[in-house]
């Protein structure tokens, strides 16, 4: 059974965002994988709290993921 863990800082996914993701998952695997195994498929989404994420030794904090999720691919 696949099993998908999805690790971001608290308060960065809105309850939207979380089911979306768990879908997108889930069809990621069943369309690589196989559709018989959609009721298989497990998605844990992990929230830990700001200041327990380090890039280049500067914390990350929701209101930076948010922003980034905010602006277009263009901008990136």
């Amino acid at each position: 059974m696949p099993f998908i863990t999805y690790t971001t800082v608290e308060g960065a996914l809105s309850d939207e965002q979380k089911e979306a993701l768990s879908k997108a998952l889930t069809e990621a695997v069943t369309s690589t994988l196989g559709e018989k195994l959609r009721s298989n498929v497990w998605v844990t989404l992990n929230e830990a709290p700001e200041g327990n994420f380090y890039i280049g030794g500067h914390a990350l904090k929701a209101k930076m993921l948010k922003k980034l999720m905010d602006t277009p691919d263009s901008e990136v």
